[in-house]
């Protein structure tokens, strides 16, 4: 079995390994599977909730979004994807946490961003609460800054990270409000293929 998925590529390598997953609702992105030998020096940065095993190579799914002006991957454990198709039974009432993920995007709005981002951690919390991204996402958004050499005081950067909506945003010239931005729309990508997940469990 191992080495038939090893001759396959993209989305079939994925749906040889999980099958339900043909079902995964958004087709804005595009799943494969993947075996890294060294995550260090790989040059992805998606988003690891789990710290990979000392012994085994670590197999990844990836979901890999572009749209007009973003180009995400997000990567999560085999063992993750596990994890959620086991511990959702309990799960109702997706359509909502939907609408919010997609409205979230949609907006131009940080503070709407964050908002929406806080609804859906709280389907994530129903999943399990080793699914929420917390601190992962905290070096993304350094990432961003220093990618546009942008300079946010420690005390701003901690709320922003934190997801104050009390931080005066509009203090931000244009090109710093657009990396909070995108780094707020990683975390709704990262929601959003979580519940994509759920959904094709549910419905396969």
């Amino acid at each position: 079995m191992e080495d038939h998925i090893d001759q396959l590529t993209g989305e079939l390598a994925v749906f040889e390994a999980f099958p339900y997953l043909v079902a995964f609702p958004f087709s804005d992105y595009m799943m494969e599977l993947d075996t890294i030998d060294d995550y260090s020096t790989s040059g992805i940065d998606p988003v690891i909730i789990n710290a990979a095993s000392n012994f085994v190579k670590p197999e990844f799914v990836n979901f890999n979004y572009t749209g007009k002006y973003t180009k995400v991957t997000l990567s999560f454990y085999t063992y993750d994807i596990i994890f959620i198709s086991e511990n959702i039974d309990h799960i109702k009432k997706l359509d909502s946490v939907r609408e919010d993920l997609d409205r979230g995007l949609d907006s131009e709005s940080i503070v709407e961003k964050i908002l929406m981002i806080k609804n859906g951690e709280r389907f994530l919390k129903k999943i399990g609460s080793s699914l929420v991204a917390g601190k992962s996402f905290n070096g993304l958004l350094d990432a961003l800054l220093k990618a546009n050499d942008i300079t946010i005081d420690d005390k701003n950067l901690k709320k922003i990270k934190s997801m104050f909506k009390t931080v005066d945003y509009d203090q931000y010239d244009e090109q710093t409000q657009e990396c909070i931005k995108s780094y707020y729309d990683i975390h709704l990508h990262h929601i959003k293929v979580l519940l994509g997940i759920v959904i094709a469990k549910k419905i396969h």
